[in-house]
């Protein structure tokens, strides 16, 4: 048995290299980071808190460490389930898990087959398939071996299992004293970098666009929402009502459109709510319908297409950071869309109605874009002072790519002639920022531009063409000048 297990770990070890191989130089498919995303983005709202007093910023690299953990077991006690049982079976069982792997694809984010990774989907498949045959070879091998040694057991039974389990010992020790020093450096980076914005803004710092003078001060007793248009079945629900529905927790980043280049109107949260698939579920969608359309309290209306409100990440929320919505953010209800710009996202929301029409909301017909799709964004928070020559200093800031994601940040110190890669945080989520950082040394006295820019998940680079907010979202790189005695 001993044998069969370490047989099964040294497989498995080749199994996590190759993947890891794959996930650094093409962009391929790494099982436990997708499985630390998926945990990490379903974590309960009341275990987040603790969580995070406990573990600190490095939580989601600790939830990698775990899956690593749970994927070297879950594939060590395949292997050695599968070591003894026949071809069939053996086929069996590995395509189960082969197809186990890519189920985890699509729900940590990265699309059908890995579709959404930077390797794309044939190089996703392509990686797996390699990596699973391989794992198989290995126990196909070793269990060729065993069935010669059974009948006439000799020294190189011995040597061989003895080798088996010092490389799946080796191999293991090697893994975990990587990720110990990958967890600690990129926690004391984080740590060490003084000016970048919080992760998630604090309600009261939040930033707030609104056209109103006074806005509304709606009570949740006295709220209500409207379900309307061309639905099978209006309705109109209550606050508590509302919140009877089941509740989903997301983070999600939100943007003015009017933001500039290098601006602060940005900010990332928790988000409580409903989706709003299961409001218009409950009335019953006709089939004319096309266009969302949302009203508010203060006379304000947007609109986006239907099949946008149907994504999962579309929300009518009531709590923001673990509270109840304040004034200034909509309360009591508010919608948040992934994807699209702040004014979108309507506040103080008390009717959503189907439409068989293209809806032009309040900022559209003054000249503001219909679809407001976020564009991607890079902003450099410090340094925010002067340098001293050879001194050790750090470069750091917020990258934003709407709900297609940030794959890398770059920093140039020279106006763009070249460029550093910089160490990019995991997101809280699909939807969200990420921090950035890099350390710098200024190698002379002098004046230095700085410059970012980012690159989307599927390999698009953040646009230097620079363009004003109106009339769909301002673009450009942002650059500061930093002085250096």
């Amino acid at each position: 048995m001993l044998r069969r297990i370490a047989v099964a770990l040294a497989a498995t070890l080749v199994l996590t290299a190759l993947t890891l191989l794959g996930r650094f130089a093409w962009g391929g498919p790494f099982p436990p980071e997708q499985m630390a995303e998926i945990l990490f983005a379903n974590i309960p709202v009341w275990a987040f808190t603790p969580l995070f007093r406990l573990f600190g910023y490095s939580s989601k690299y600790w939830a990698f460490a775990a899956m690593v953990g749970l994927h070297l077991l879950l594939w060590t006690g395949a292997g050695a389930w599968l070591h003894d049982t026949g071809w069939r079976m053996r086929l069996a069982g590995l395509a189960g898990l082969l197809a186990f792997a890519l189920i985890l694809l699509p729900l940590g984010g990265a699309g059908w087959f890995g579709a959404g990774l930077p390797a794309g989907a044939v190089g996703s498949v392509a990686t797996l398939v390699a990596a699973v045959l391989l794992y198989g070879g290995v126990l196909a091998l070793s269990s060729r071996g065993g069935r010669a040694t059974a009948s006439a057991p000799d020294r190189r039974d011995f040597v061989r299992t003895a080798a088996f389990a010092l490389t799946a010992t080796w191999g293991l020790t090697l893994l975990g004293s990587f990720w110990a020093r990958a967890l600690a450096a990129a926690d004391d980076l984080w740590r060490a970098v003084v000016g970048l914005p919080p992760e998630i803004m604090p309600v009261g710092k939040f930033y707030t666009v609104s056209k109103n003078i006074f806005d509304p001060a709606l009570t949740a007793a006295k709220w209500s929402l409207e379900v309307k248009g061309l639905v099978e079945r209006p309705y109109r629900l209550t606050y508590a009502e509302l919140k009877a529905f089941p509740p989903v927790t997301q983070f999600a980043t939100l943007m003015c459109i009017s933001n500039e280049v290098g601006g602060d109107l940005i900010g990332n949260a928790q988000w409580k709510g409903v989706r709003l698939k299961d409001l218009l579920a409950r009335a019953g969608i006709r089939p004319a319908a096309v266009e969302v359309i949302l009203r508010a309290a203060d006379g304000y209306s947007d609109s986006f297409p239907l099949k946008k409100g149907l994504e999962d990440g579309v929300l009518v929320v009531y709590e923001m950071n673990g509270a109840p919505l304040v004034k200034e953010h909509g309360a009591p209800a508010r919608v948040i869309v992934p994807g699209i710009y702040g004014m979108k996202n309507v506040k103080w929301v008390t009717s959503v109605e189907l439409a068989d029409y293209d809806y032009k909301g309040y900022w559209e017909v003054r000249g503001w874009s219909d679809e407001a799709i976020y564009k991607t964004m890079s902003r450099i928070d410090v340094p925010t002072g002067p340098l001293k020559a050879g001194e050790g200093a750090y470069m750091g800031g917020v990258a934003f790519a709407g709900d297609r994601g940030v794959r890398g940040v770059e920093v140039s110190v020279d106006g763009g002639k070249t460029w550093q890669k910089a160490v990019v945080k995991s997101p809280l989520g699909p939807f969200t920022w990420v921090l950035w950082a890099l350390p710098w040394t200024p190698p002379a006295p002098g004046t230095y531009t700085l410059t970012v820019r980012a690159t989307e998940k599927n390999g698009t680079v953040q646009t230097a063409e620079v363009r004003p907010p109106l009339p769909d979202g301002s673009s450009g790189w942002h650059s500061v000048t930093v002085r250096v005695g």
